[in-house]
C-alpha cells in the first residue's frame, strides 16, 4: 500500500513541480526585466542612489562592464543628474568647462576628465552608486571619488592649491583706505551693486544664496537654527512680525527671491561701511554672528517669533 502511495504521488507532483518552476522561472524572469527597465514608479521623490535597481533612469539598455554604457543624452551628466537641478546656485563647482592647463596638472589620474572637460564623473563615481551597498550608503553618501573624507575640502585641494585659499574671506570687503574691493563683491554678486540705492531684490547673485553661503558655512548648514525648516515661506502671522520689528528696530530682513526666508534674512553678510549707515540694509554688518538683530535675550528669534516667547 505505502509503495502504490508513493508512486501516485510522484505521478502526481512532477507535472506539479515543473508547472510551479515554470511559473518561478518567468516570474524572476519578469522582475528582473521590470527591475532593469520599469521605471513608472520613480518620482521626484525616489532616491534612485545604492538601490541596483533603477538602472532604466539614466541607461537605454544594460551597460556592458569594460564597455558601452549606454547612457540617456548622449552621457551629458547635467541631463542624467537632473534630479539635483543642475543650475547656478545649486551646486557647488562648475561642470563642462575645461580647466586650465597650469590645473590639468594638478588633478590626480582617479579624478578623471570627460574630453578635457570638469563633469560630475570628475568628482563622483557613478558606479558606486549604482550598487545596492548599504557600507557605501553609510560611509559615502555622495559616492566622492577616494571618501570618506574627514573634511569635504580635503576633496576640493586634491585639485586647488590650499595655500591660495586659506586666507580668503569673502566678508573682508574694504581696502585699508576704505574702499570696496570690487572683487570681494563678485564673490556672490554677478555685477558689483549700487550700494547706494539698490535693496535686496535688485541685486544679482551669481547663484542661490543659501547654496552660495553653505560653500563656506558648511557645518552651519547642518548644526544651526536654520535646521527648524527655516528655509521656507513664512506664514502670514510670521510677516506680519517681521515687518513690526523692521519698523521698530529700523532694520530688514529680506527674503529672497521667491519670498523664502534665507540666511541674509538674519544675517548681514557685508563688512561694515559697505552699505551707508544708516540704510536698514546696513544694520547688522561686522556685528557679532552678523546677526541684523542681537542675538542676547534671543532678539533675533523675537524679531519673528514674538508670540512664542
Amino acid at each position: 500500500m505505502q509503495i502504490l502511495q508513493n508512486t501516485i504521488i510522484s505521478a502526481v507532483s512532477k507535472p506539479v513541480i515543473f508547472i510551479l518552476c515554470v511559473l518561478l522561472f518567468t516570474a524572476s524572469l519578469v522582475y528582473a526585466e521590470e527591475k532593469a527597465e520599469n521605471t513608472d514608479a520613480v518620482t521626484d521623490d525616489t532616491n534612485v542612489h545604492y538601490t541596483g535597481k533603477y538602472c532604466a533612469v539614466c541607461h537605454e539598455k544594460t551597460p556592458e562592464k569594460g564597455g558601452e554604457t549606454f547612457l540617456k543624452y548622449g552621457g551629458d551628466f547635467t541631463q542624467l543628474c537632473n534630479c539635483h537641478g543642475y543650475t547656478p546656485g545649486t551646486y557647488i563647482h562648475p561642470v563642462n568647462v575645461e580647466p586650465s592647463e597650469e590645473k590639468k596638472d594638478h588633478i590626480p589620474a582617479d579624478l578623471p576628465l570627460k574630453d578635457g572637460m570638469i563633469t560630475c564623473t570628475t568628482c563622483h563615481d557613478m558606479y558606486m552608486q549604482c550598487q545596492d551597498n548599504a557600507k557605501y550608503r553609510s560611509l559615502n553618501r555622495r559616492f566622492l571619488r577616494g571618501a570618506p573624507y574627514v573634511s569635504r575640502t580635503t576633496l576640493c585641494f586634491r585639485c586647488h592649491d590650499e595655500r591660495k585659499y586659506t586666507m580668503l574671506d569673502p566678508h573682508n570687503q574694504l581696502d585699508e583706505a576704505g574702499g570696496i574691493i570690487v572683487e570681494k563683491c563678485l564673490y556672490c554678486h554677478i555685477k558689483k551693486p549700487d550700494e547706494n540705492i539698490e535693496t535686496f531684490k535688485e541685486i544679482e547673485l551669481i547663484g542661490n544664496i543659501d547654496a552660495l553661503c553653505f560653500r563656506c558655512h558648511f557645518k552651519q548648514s547642518k548644526l544651526h537654527p536654520i535646521n527648524a525648516d527655516h528655509l521656507v515661506t513664512p506664514t502670514p502671522v510670521i510677516i506680519e512680525n517681521m515687518k513690526y520689528t523692521e519698523e521698530k528696530f529700523g532694520i530688514i530682513l529680506p527674503l529672497d527671491y521667491e519670498e523664502k526666508i534665507g540666511c541674509p534674512t538674519c544675517h548681514n553678510p557685508h563688512e561694515r561701511g559697505v552699505i551707508p549707515r544708516g540704510r536698514p540694509s546696513a544694520k547688522g554688518a561686522s556685528e557679532k554672528y552678523r546677526l541684523r538683530l542681537s542675538g542676547e535675550n534671543m532678539q533675533i528669534c523675537v524679531a519673528c517669533h514674538k508670540d512664542k516667547f
